[in-house]
């Protein structure tokens, strides 16, 4: 496959996945946005990922993304979907740990946060992270613990020094 080329226009890209009609741009990005059961699986079959957000636009890719994930075909979510949280989680968070969900929009904006600072940085402990995030242990412990009981992280015992400590990791799969 060759490299997107930012100056491809969209009657050119959207031949890849519309073959046989013409689609209106607007209208393509009103079906995606909705997650419509034709166009979503043939745009992400077909399209290479740059090209998808280029067209749908970074913002309502990193708002719609999460939701519109759950709407593939399982056929199409076992080979392509990947890819696409890649470029997701590197948005969305900086690096490459994150996993869309579709309620990370809707949590506390302080818990995102965490669950963005974990997802960037695994491995650390809950007090490294309410110090990175500059706020209080107990806090970040609460964050800690809903974000374990939604299995959205995990959290390993180790000992340290001597102490107890609970390092957090990303969960990467249901």
């Amino acid at each position: 496959m060759k490299p997107y080329d930012p100056a491809e226009t969209w009657e050119t890209v959207s031949r890849k996945a519309y073959w046989d009609r013409d689609v209106p741009l607007d209208r393509w990005r009103e079906k995606i946005s909705v997650g419509h059961p034709s166009y979503l699986p043939d745009a992400v079959a077909s399209m290479g990922v740059a090209e998808f957000i280029h067209f749908f636009g970074t913002d309502s890719f990193l708002r719609d993304w999460p939701r519109l994930r759950t709407h593939l075909p399982a056929a199409i979510a076992a080979t392509r979907a990947g890819i696409y949280d890649l470029a997701w989680s590197r948005l969305a968070g900086g690096g490459w740990n994150l996993r869309p969900t579709p309620d990370f929009h809707s949590m506390p904006a302080r818990r995102g946060q965490f669950l963005v600072e974990v997802a960037r940085m695994p491995g650390r402990s809950i007090y490294a992270l309410a110090q990175a995030l500059g706020m209080q242990y107990r806090r970040a412990h609460d964050h800690a613990v809903a974000l374990i009981g939604e299995r959205k992280i995990r959290g390993v015992e180790t000992v340290q020094g001597g102490r107890r400590r609970t390092k957090l990791y990303p969960v990467y799969a249901d």
